[in-house]
C-alpha cells in the first residue's frame, strides 16, 4: 500500500499545482518581497502562469505581506536625479513602530525649493525660517507616525514631473518595508511645499487621503515663469480634502490673496477647511494652537479607496491620466459635442485635454465626457457584483451592458503597480467612443 499511497500523493500534488493551490504560496512570498513595482509585476506573471485563482489571490492580496522588524529612527532613501544631484528623502520611523499594526504616513514638503542644489544650506538659522531644507528641526511635529521628507531644489521643484516620480517612488519603497495604513497617507507642506501640495493634488491623487497646504498658494503654479510641468485643471480638486492655512500678514501669500482661491474651490464643491491666522506672517508660529484641528482633520479624512463619484481631466494619456478607478486612454477633439464639462478659467490651457466625470451606483456607471475617445473603468470586487451585468451610459447613450469576468492577471497587475491592500481591481472595462 505504501507505493500506491505515494503515487496518490504525487497525483494530488500535481492536481494542486495545476489548479494553482498550495504550490503558489512561495510565489506570493516572492511577489510581496519585491522591492519595486517592476519586480512585483514579474512575480505576478509567474503567479498567473502557475494558475493562481481569483478568489484566493484576492484574499491573499488583502492580507498582504509579512512585515519584519525594520529600522527605526532617521535615515535616507537616495537615488540620482536627472540633473545630477541625489534625491535625499529623509525618513523618520518612531521608536514605538509595531510592524503588526498599520501606521499613518505623513509626506512633508519643505520650503525654499528654488535653491541651487539639495545640499545648499538654508538662508538664516531661525526655527521658523521657511527656506529651511527638508531636514532641520521639524517645525510641525505631530502624532506618532512615519514621516517622509522629500528633497527639492531648482532643478527638481515640487511642480516638476521628476519630483512627483521621486515622491511616489519613496512612498512605494516605504510601503514595501513598513506596515503603512494605505488609507492614511497624507501630504502636507510649508511655503513652496504648500504650493507643491496643490500641484500633486491636480496631477497625481491616487495615494493620498488628505492634503494640507500651509502658507502656500495655488497661483504660483498658474504663472508660466514658475515652470510647472504640464497643464492644470481645477475640477481635478473635486475629490481632494484640503486643509488650508495662511497668515494674515504673510508677505508672500497673505489671506486676502488666498481667499479668492478658496471661494473658487468652494464653488466646485471641493471639501475644505480654511484656517486664516490673524496677525501671522510667513512662518509657523501658529502651530501650537493649530496642531489639534490639523490632526483632527487628518483623522477625519481617511482615504476612500472607491469613491462613488470621480472627475478627471488631462492633456496626457501616458501619465497623469488616472484618478483611482478611472483611466483616460485616448483623446479626440469633438467640437460638435456640447457638454457641461467646461473649465472655469483659472488656469491657462494651450493643449487639447479630455475630461471624464463619472458616478457609480452599484453596477451602473453614468458618465459624461468631453474630448475623450476611450477610457477605462477599473472594477473592484469590493464594490462591483461580478455575478450581475455592468452598465455604462456615456453622455446619455448606452455604451456597455453585460457581464464582466473577474481576471486574476488584472488583479495582480494593478496590485503590483499600486502596492495597496485596500484598492484591488478585478477587471478592466475599456469604453471606446
Amino acid at each position: 500500500m505504501r507505493p500506491l499511497a505515494f503515487a496518490l500523493a504525487l497525483t494530488l500534488a500535481g492536481t494542486l499545482a495545476v489548479r494553482g493551490q498550495a504550490p503558489v504560496e512561495p510565489l506570493f512570498d516572492t511577489f510581496f518581497a519585491a522591492e519595486t513595482p517592476a519586480d512585483a509585476q514579474t512575480a505576478a506573471e509567474k503567479l498567473v502562469a502557475a494558475g493562481a485563482g481569483f478568489d484566493r489571490t484576492d484574499a491573499r492580496l488583502k492580507k498582504g505581506r509579512f512585515y519584519g522588524d525594520e529600522k527605526r529612527g532617521e535615515y535616507s532613501l537616495r537615488w540620482k536625479s536627472k540633473s545630477g544631484p541625489y534625491f535625499n528623502n529623509v525618513v523618520e520611523v518612531p521608536s514605538d513602530y509595531d510592524p503588526a499594526k498599520p501606521m499613518q504616513l505623513r509626506v512633508q514638503l519643505h520650503g525654499g525649493v528654488g535653491r541651487p542644489s539639495p545640499n545648499t544650506p538654508a538662508r538664516g538659522d531661525q526655527p521658523a525660517d521657511l527656506s529651511a531644507p527638508a531636514r532641520t528641526v521639524n517645525r510641525i511635529e505631530g502624532e506618532p507616525q512615519i514621516y517622509l521628507h522629500p528633497s527639492g531644489w531648482a532643478a527638481a521643484q515640487w511642480w516638476d514631473e521628476e519630483q512627483i516620480d521621486n515622491i511616489l517612488r519613496a512612498v512605494d519603497a516605504l510601503k514595501r518595508k513598513y506596515n503603512i495604513d494605505e488609507s492614511r497617507i497624507y501630504l502636507t507642506g510649508i511655503s513652496d511645499g504648500g504650493t507643491g501640495v496643490y500641484y500633486m493634488a491636480l496631477k497625481e491623487p491616487n495615494p493620498w487621503s488628505s492634503y494640507l497646504p500651509l502658507n502656500g498658494s495655488i497661483a504660483v503654479i498658474r504663472a508660466p515663469q514658475n515652470g510647472a510641468d504640464g497643464e492644470m485643471y481645477g475640477n481635478n480638486l473635486t475629490n481632494v480634502p484640503l486643509y488650508i492655512v495662511n497668515g494674515e500678514l504673510d508677505n508672500l501669500y497673505p489671506v486676502d490673496q488666498v481667499e479668492p482661491h478658496v471661494k473658487w474651490f468652494q464653488s466646485m464643491g471641493v471639501p475644505l477647511l480654511f484656517r486664516p491666522q490673524p496677525g501671522a506672517g510667513h512662518n509657523t508660529a501658529w502651530w501650537p494652537t493649530e496642531r489639534e484641528p490639523y490632526e483632527k482633520f487628518v483623522r477625519e479624512h481617511a482615504r476612500i479607496a472607491h469613491p462613488a463619484k470621480l472627475s478627471w481631466e488631462t492633456e496626457r494619456t501616458d501619465k497623469f491620466n488616472r484618478n483611482r478607478w478611472l483611466v483616460i486612454n485616448e483623446l479626440r477633439q469633438d467640437a460638435s459635442r456640447e457638454t457641461e464639462l467646461k473649465d472655469r478659467g483659472f488656469f491657462q490651457h494651450t493643449k487639447l485635454s479630455g475630461r471624464v466625470d463619472v458616478t457609480r451606483d452599484g453596477n451602473a456607471f453614468e458618465v459624461k465626457v468631453r474630448d475623450v475617445a476611450a477610457f477605462t473603468l477599473l472594477l473592484s470586487p469590493d464594490v462591483i457584483d461580478f455575478s450581475k451585468p455592468v452598465t455604462v451610459t456615456v453622455n446619455g447613450k448606452p455604451a456597455f451592458a453585460g457581464l464582466v469576468k473577474k481576471d486574476p492577471a488584472t488583479l495582480l497587475r494593478w496590485a503590483a503597480r499600486d502596492n495597496d491592500r485596500t484598492a484591488l481591481y478585478g477587471a478592466e472595462l475599456r469604453i471606446t467612443l
